[in-house]
């Protein structure tokens, strides 16, 4: 497996984003090879459009335009062609440092619109802008309420099957808004590659978030620098995307149905086990009761997610 590489720098512009869609045909704006890392930046959500101290009505204004064009709001620096990953391989990539903007929004829309987890018990929306003090990694909520920073990216995706265009805000199997706050840095996810080049693309950063992502927004942030390694896999096989953090393995489920994302993340942590760590299916399935934590990871993306957390400390 190949560790060092070269270094490349993509700064999110006009001409490296995307937004809206994962899709085979999008052409790549870098190429690069097993081993690299790209320092690469990214947009606010919508084009770059959303910003600190806009009001509820700019915001509402702003969306609508994506909504008539049929098209979600997330923008992506990408597609990164990886030179030798093929379909069937896995795409590693090692999460580095993570430096966001020095503002974040959080927004939830009007409950008429359906979308939150809770979209009956609000019935007008709200924008709250946030300063995020990088120095200390932290930010004001409120007075006498301060949330240290974790930033992660909310999108983190590969081109799906041929054919196929899937939109960048409902997770899959290639990745998507996955909205996992455990892919902070020193994270590492893995991604299984259905075209040549995997085509790999990410955004929609958040400064922080809890699990659930329950008003539909985190901070939602842009990233001045994310430093990730990308490693061509062949000696690996994957469904969906799993991750690895420095005290756990993660698996996930991504479904309409929060049930039926459970059942996948669970599945997937009982193979894991199965397959790494050599136990049989109904000891994998009696440590997952007794070790692993299943979380929800966001209930607000079509697809909900549920990650099952395994811990390593565990394994001697």
């Amino acid at each position: 497996m190949q560790h060092r590489g070269t270094t490349h720098r993509l700064a999110a512009t006009p001409q490296t984003v995307h937004t809206g869609f994962f899709d085979s045909t999008i052409p790549p704006v870098l190429t690069i090879a097993s081993g690299d890392t790209v320092n690469l930046s990214t947009m606010m959500l919508m084009d770059g459009q959303l910003r600190g101290g806009m009001t509820f009505e700019d915001l509402l204004a702003l969306r609508q335009g994506y909504a008539d064009r049929k098209m979600g709001g997330h923008t992506l620096t990408g597609p990164i062609f990886v030179t030798g990953a093929g379909p069937g391989d896995v795409l590693e990539i090692r999460i580095g440092k993570l430096v966001p903007v020095e503002f974040g929004v959080n927004y939830h829309l009007p409950g008429h619109m359906g979308i939150g987890g809770l979209p009956e018990d609000f019935a007008h929306g709200q924008i709250k802008t946030f300063r995020l003090d990088r120095e200390h990694r932290e930010t004001a909520f409120a007075p006498g309420i301060t949330l240290p920073l974790a930033p992660f990216l909310g999108v983190m995706g590969v081109a799906p099957r041929p054919g196929e265009r899937r939109p960048a805000a409902v997770p899959d199997y290639f990745g998507g808004t996955i909205d996992n706050k455990e892919l902070r840095e020193g994270a590492t996810l893995f991604l299984p590659v259905s075209v040549p080049g995997a085509l790999f693309s990410a955004g929609d950063a958040h400064a922080v978030q809890g699990d659930g992502e329950v008003n539909v927004t985190a901070i939602e942030t842009a990233l001045e620098e994310a430093l990730l390694q990308f490693v061509v896999r062949k000696d690996m096989r994957l469904e969906r995307p799993l991750a690895e953090t420095p005290t756990h393995w993660i698996t996930m489920g991504f479904h309409p149905d929060l049930d039926e994302a459970a059942k996948i993340a669970l599945r997937d942590a009982i193979r894991f086990l199965v397959d790494v760590k050599g136990l049989a299916s109904e000891e994998a399935y009696a440590f997952a009761s007794v070790a692993v934590d299943l979380r929800v990871t966001q209930i607000v993306d079509t697809n909900k997610g549920i990650h099952a957390m395994i811990p390593k400390r565990v394994f001697r």
